[in-house]
């Protein structure tokens, strides 16, 4: 694994990063790079999120970009929305519970 040590910084990442080769295989590559594109992420943003799930909370204090929370809310309404037992949409759920 080659590590190249950087200190960059942008307006959304406030800390420094390193660049890394990850060797895997083919496999587990194509089905990391689907499920980022199904969650509208890169597969730097997948990876990134998947180690810090794994490691725990984050080194920087838990500052979490406005990206990543819009994704994370994204993937919370896909899930909200695939657990509702009913044929009945959003609003005209919300809407019967109101009469109700």
């Amino acid at each position: 694994m080659g590590n190249t040590y950087g200190g960059s910084s942008s307006a959304s990442e406030c800390v420094n990063t390193i660049k890394t080769t990850l060797e895997m295989s083919d496999s587990l590559f194509r089905r990391a790079k689907a499920t980022a594109a199904s969650r509208g992420q890169t597969l730097k943003q997948f990876v990134t999120g998947a180690l810090e799930k794994e490691l725990g909370s984050k080194e920087s204090g838990g500052v979490v970009s406005a990206g990543a929370a819009m994704r994370k809310v994204r993937q919370l309404a896909r899930e909200s929305a695939a657990s509702w037992q009913t044929d009945l949409d959003a609003v005209a759920a919300v809407r019967e519970q109101r009469r109700g």
